[in-house]
C-alpha cells in the first residue's frame, strides 16, 4: 500500500477543481464491473456515502477492516483510504460529493455535524418496510439532481445530502459506530495524527511537533502514513490545508489575501503558489470555476 491512488471516482483520474460536485449511482454499477472488489484508494476533496440495501462484505478504513451487513450506511470522508470487498452481489446507492460545501452548510446550520462529517463510520439501520424508508427517497432525489442538473442543482444537492446525513446519523445513538469498536494500535495512531492535524494545520507546525505529541519518532510517523495512507505526513497536513482552502474559497466572499492569512500563510503569493502546486490552478481560477 505504498502507492495508494487518488481518484475522483474509482478508476477515474481525480480532477483538480470543481467539475463534479455530485455523482450518484448504484453500488453494483461500479463494484460489479470490478468483480465486487474495489482496491484501496482515496479522494482528496470528496466524501462517499453508501446506503447498502442488500448484501454484505468488508470495508477498509485506513488500516482498519470492518465487516458490514445490509441495511447500513457506510460513510467515507475525504482523504480516508478506503476499499471494499463484497461477499458477492450487493445492492444499494452510492453518493459521491464535494465535502467542502457540505462542511460550509453544516458550519452555519448544524455545527455539531462537523465532527461526524470528518470521520469514517458504519451505521447499522433498522429493517424498515419499504414505504417507511427515510433514506431511499433522499437518495433518489439526489440522483434526480445529478442527472437533470436543474437550476441551482448544487445548492439543492447539498441540502438533500445534509438531510440524508442527519437521517443516517440519528441512528448512531441506537447502534455502535466505529468509535465504539476495538481499534488497532496503528488505527489509533492514525486517528490521533489526523485529530492533531485538524487542530493545528493553520499553525504550520513542524513534523517534529506531531511526532512528539504522538510519542513516536519522525521515522515512525513517516512509515505509519506511507504504509497505511500512501502519503507522507506533510502530504496529510497539506491535504487538510487544501480542503479548508477550497471550502473557504468556494463559500465565502473573503479575499484570497484574507483566506491566506486565515490559513496561516504570512504571504499571499506563497499561498497562491502552494495552492497551484496542490490543485493545478490558482485560488482565483478555482473560485471562478465553481459550479453555479
Amino acid at each position: 500500500m505504498n502507492k495508494i491512488p487518488n481518484y475522483a471516482l474509482y478508476g477515474e483520474t481525480a480532477q483538480p477543481v470543481w467539475h463534479e460536485s455530485l455523482h450518484v449511482e448504484q453500488i453494483s454499477q461500479r463494484s460489479g464491473a470490478h468483480n465486487w472488489e474495489i482496491a484501496a484508494h482515496r479522494h482528496d476533496g470528496l466524501l462517499q456515502l453508501l446506503y447498502l440495501q442488500s448484501g454484505s462484505g468488508e470495508v477498509l478504513f485506513d488500516s482498519e477492516r470492518v465487516q458490514v451487513c445490509a441495511p447500513c450506511v457506510v460513510y467515507v470522508p475525504a482523504q480516508v483510504v478506503h476499499g471494499f470487498h463484497w461477499a458477492g452481489k450487493v445492492e444499494g446507492q452510492v453518493i459521491t460529493a464535494a465535502q467542502p460545501p457540505l462542511e460550509s452548510i453544516a458550519q452555519v446550520l448544524a455545527p455539531n455535524l462537523l465532527a461526524p462529517i470528518r470521520k469514517p463510520q458504519v451505521i447499522a439501520l433498522p429493517l424498515w418496510p419499504a414505504e417507511e424508508d427515510p433514506l431511499l427517497p433522499l437518495c433518489l432525489a439526489l440522483r434526480e439532481e445529478y442527472h437533470n442538473r436543474a437550476r441551482e442543482h448544487v445548492a439543492s444537492s447539498m441540502a438533500l445530502l445534509l438531510t440524508l446525513m442527519i437521517q443516517a446519523l440519528r441512528h448512531t445513538q441506537e447502534t455502535p459506530d466505529l468509535a465504539h469498536r476495538p481499534a488497532s494500535r496503528r488505527s489509533q495512531q492514525l486517528t490521533g495524527f489526523r485529530e492533531l492535524v485538524d487542530r493545528h494545520y493553520r499553525e504550520h507546525r513542524p513534523l517534529g511537533f506531531y511526532a512528539s505529541e504522538l510519542g513516536m519518532t519522525l521515522a515512525t510517523l513517516g512509515r505509519l502514513c506511507q504504509e497505511h495512507l500512501g502519503m507522507t505526513p506533510m502530504n496529510v497536513i497539506n491535504a487538510r490545508l487544501v480542503l479548508e482552502a477550497k471550502r473557504v474559497l468556494g463559500h465565502s466572499d473573503a479575499s484570497v489575501k484574507a483566506i491566506a492569512h486565515e490559513l496561516g500563510f504570512a504571504d499571499v503569493g506563497y499561498f497562491s503558489r502552494f495552492f497551484r502546486k496542490q490543485c493545478g490552478v490558482s485560488p482565483t481560477a478555482f473560485r471562478e470555476d465553481k459550479p453555479g
